[in-house]
C-alpha cells in the first residue's frame, strides 16, 4: 500500500512538473510574440517617419537636375541636410547600368561573376538562362540554357517571356535565379538599350567590382572627363565600358538616410527628366520603390 501511494505521489509530481514546463513555454511564446509585435511596430513607425524625408530629398535632387537642363550627364553623389537628417543622394543615369536585354556577353558574365559572386561555370549557366528567357526562340542556347520544357521539368511556376523585359524585377522568374543573387545585382540593372556601360554614368562601386580594382571608380569619377576613357577602354574591359553619350533623360534617384537608432533606409525612383505637359510635375516618375532598410552605403558615397 505504501509503495502504491509513493508511486501516486511520484506520478503527481511528474504531472506537476510537466504542467509547469508547459506553462513556462506558453509564457515564453507569448512574450516572444509581444516582443516581435513591438519590434514590428517600431520598425513601421521609423519607416513612416523617415519616408517623407527621403521623398523630399529625392524631389530636391530632381529639381537640381532640371535646373541643369534636364539632361543626365554623369553619375553623381552628394549629401543634403534636411533638418536633423543628412541624406545621401545618388543620381545614376540609365547608361551607367546593365541592360540585360542587350548587354554584351562579357558584361553579363562579369555582372554575374564579379558582382553576383557566382563561379565562372555558374555565371555561364545563368547568363544562358537569362538570354533564353528573353530571346524569341524555343531552343536552349549556350551552357545550361533553359526554355519552356526545362521550366516545366523543374516545376518552375512561370515560363520564359520570349521577349525583352520592361520590369527588371521579372528577372527573379528566370530558372535558377535565387532571391539572394537578384538582391545583389538588382541595384546595377537598368533599361538603356546599350551593350556596354557608360564610364561617366557608372556608379563607382560597379566599376570597382567589374574591374577588380577597389577605388578605381572613385578615381575615374574625380578625374577630368577627357581622361576617363583612357583608363578603361583598353584590354578586356573594353567589352564592358564605353564612352559617354551626350546625356539621357532617364535616371535612377536613390536617397539614403541613417536614423538616430543607427538604421539605414533607402528609397529609389526611376525618373524621366523630359518635359511632359500632361504631368503634375516637370518630370515623370516612372517607378517608385517602397522605402526599405539597407546596409550602410559604400564608403565612396559618404566619405
Amino acid at each position: 500500500m505504501k509503495r502504491y501511494a509513493s508511486a501516486q505521489r511520484g506520478a503527481a509530481l511528474v504531472l506537476v512538473l510537466w504542467l509547469v514546463a508547459a506553462l513556462s513555454l506558453t509564457v515564453l511564446a507569448g512574450a516572444r510574440g509581444i516582443r516581435q509585435q513591438t519590434q514590428r511596430a517600431a520598425f513601421d513607425l521609423e519607416r513612416l517617419r523617415i519616408e517623407p524625408v527621403l521623398d523630399a530629398a529625392r524631389q530636391l535632387a530632381v529639381q537640381s537636375l532640371l535646373k541643369e537642363g534636364g539632361r543626365a550627364r554623369g553619375y553623381r553623389a552628394w549629401q543634403l541636410q534636411l533638418g536633423p537628417y543628412g541624406v545621401e543622394l545618388e543620381i545614376i543615369p540609365s547608361g551607367g547600368l546593365v541592360d540585360v536585354n542587350v548587354a554584351s556577353d562579357a558584361l553579363l558574365l562579369a555582372l554575374l561573376q564579379k558582382v553576383g559572386g557566382l563561379t565562372p561555370g555558374e555565371a555561364a549557366i545563368m547568363a544562358s538562362r537569362i538570354r533564353d528567357y528573353i530571346d524569341p526562340d524555343d531552343q536552349p542556347g549556350g551552357i545550361g540554357g533553359a526554355e519552356a520544357p526545362q521550366y516545366r521539368a523543374a516545376g518552375w511556376p512561370v515560363l520564359p517571356r520570349n521577349g525583352p523585359v520592361d520590369d527588371l524585377s521579372e528577372l527573379r522568374m528566370v530558372l535558377g535565379m535565387s532571391p539572394e543573387l537578384y538582391e545583389i545585382i538588382s541595384p546595377y540593372l537598368g533599361i538603356n538599350g546599350q551593350q556596354r556601360i557608360e564610364i561617366d554614368a557608372a556608379p563607382p562601386a560597379l566599376i570597382d567590382a567589374l574591374t577588380d580594382q577597389p577605388g578605381l571608380g572613385a578615381q575615374i569619377q574625380s578625374s577630368p572627363p577627357e581622361m576617363r576613357a583612357g583608363a578603361l577602354l583598353s584590354g578586356a574591359v573594353a567589352q564592358i565600358f564605353a564612352t559617354a553619350r551626350a546625356g539621357g533623360g532617364t535616371v535612377k534617384v536613390r536617397a539614403m538616410v541613417q536614423t538616430d537608432q543607427g538604421h539605414w533606409w533607402q528609397r529609389e525612383a526611376w525618373v524621366d527628366l523630359s518635359t511632359r505637359p500632361d504631368s503634375l510635375t516637370p518630370w515623370t516618375t516612372l517607378s517608385l520603390e517602397p522605402t526599405r532598410r539597407m546596409n550602410p552605403p559604400p564608403q565612396e558615397i559618404h566619405p
